[in-house]
């Protein structure tokens, strides 16, 4: 006879799949750091501490009920929104040198970005209001959506202005993804989402037209667009047309995951140089030296972890728990999606780093707590 999944014993499912990850990212940053003749020995010691944090504050996080983290939810996105604001005026300098953005906190040795933990409060208090709505809610109709939907637009706008603010477009689309995900599972009026649609595939027309127009220039320079986040469309438009200038990533990118082959480069072989491979351009250290089936690998264990999230989630049969490991998959999904994207020339860059491979210790921190709520789902 079947035994009867037990919620309160280890979820090894869904921990096999992250195990192997960690076990994948401490690979691929040691062979980034070999190509980019960093220091190997010190990267992959930091790699190895930065996992071991991560499982840690999973195995932590994973002894609480989701309903804990949403009903503390609000506090943790006041808190995420402090810390972000912080960043105004404790910028870590040496980054805003590199990048010319503020979206770096400094403690000491330790480098911080905020909009990662953003990322999980975000989705804490958005399922928290979405939740409450329908608590309170007798019959849902198109009026009372669209009431829903101004509240979640009202309490999200501070997010979307530091990140205008910190002029990070990229990370402001994961955003925007999470709540796409969570209006969908959440049953929003078909109506409410055919012009949510709508107007997002309008403003992405538009904005590739004022790109390549000279007074759509200066309209996106109006509101505060950089000449690199224009030329990053237009890399991606003719990448080779501008191979030895601002397309140059993206074209070292594709002749990086090209060279692999279908398994991948021999040792004896001269590696493509690629800017930045160590954190957005990471998946072309999977391509070059795995080829296509390592590539292939990643992305079916990306899935599979999915599934696994997914599938724990509904085995449940608590909403709260399904709107938090939907909104939360989607939003990895999305940077999946772009970052990959990306480097095979399907997209164009954004600088969205690939989660758990790409280097960033808070990121991997951040996602560890995230998979620990995952693990932790239960019947509440």
């Amino acid at each position: 006879m079947k035994k009867r999944l037990n919620y309160e014993s280890f979820n090894y499912s869904l921990f096999l799949p992250i195990l192997v990850f960690y076990l994948i990212s401490v690979i691929v940053q040691t062979m980034a750091a070999s190509l980019d003749g960093a220091n190997v020995k010190n990267v992959m010691i930091k790699q190895i501490i930065f996992c071991f944090l991560s499982l840690l504050a999973m195995g932590i996080v994973s002894r609480f009920k989701t309903a804990t983290f949403l009903k503390y939810a609000p506090v943790f996105y006041v808190i995420s929104l402090g810390i972000m604001a912080l960043l105004y005026w404790f910028y870590d300098p040496a980054m805003y040198l590199v990048t010319g953005t503020k979206r770096w906190l400094r403690f000491g040795g330790f480098s911080f970005q905020p909009s990662e933990l953003m990322k999980l409060s975000f989705v804490l208090f958005m399922v928290r209001l979405t939740v409450t709505y329908e608590m309170n809610c007798a019959e849902r109709t198109l009026k009372s959506d669209l009431r829903y939907l101004g509240k979640i637009l009202l309490y999200s706008l501070p997010t979307f202005i530091l990140m205008f603010v910190q002029r990070d477009f990229g990370t402001s689309l994961v955003f925007i993804a999470i709540l796409g995900a969570l209006f969908v599972i959440s049953g929003m009026h078909w109506k409410i989402l055919a012009v949510i649609t709508g107007l997002g595939a309008s403003a992405g027309g538009t904005l590739l037209f004022l790109v390549f127009s000279k007074w759509g220039n200066k309209l996106l320079y109006a509101l505060h667009f950089k000449t690199y986040q224009l030329d990053r469309v237009r890399a991606w438009v003719d990448p080779f047309q501008y191979k030895d200038s601002i397309a140059y990533q993206q074209v070292q990118s594709l002749y990086a995951i090209g060279s692999g082959g279908l398994i991948g480069k021999g040792s004896e072989q001269t590696a493509v140089y690629v800017p930045v491979r160590e954190s957005d351009m990471i998946f072309t250290v999977v391509g070059e030296n795995f080829g296509f089936i390592g590539a292939t690998f990643v992305v079916f264990l990306y899935f599979y972890l999915f599934y696994q999230i997914l599938s724990t989630a509904m085995r449940t049969n608590n909403k709260a728990n399904l709107y938090v490991a939907v909104s939360f998959v989607f939003g990895l999904l999305f940077q999946i999606f772009e970052n990959i994207g990306a480097a095979i020339g399907i997209l164009p860059l954004t600088g969205i780093p690939l989660p758990i491979l790409s280097q960033g210790g808070t990121s991997l921190i951040v996602l560890g707590i995230g998979l620990g709520i995952m693990m932790g789902f239960k019947e509440n």
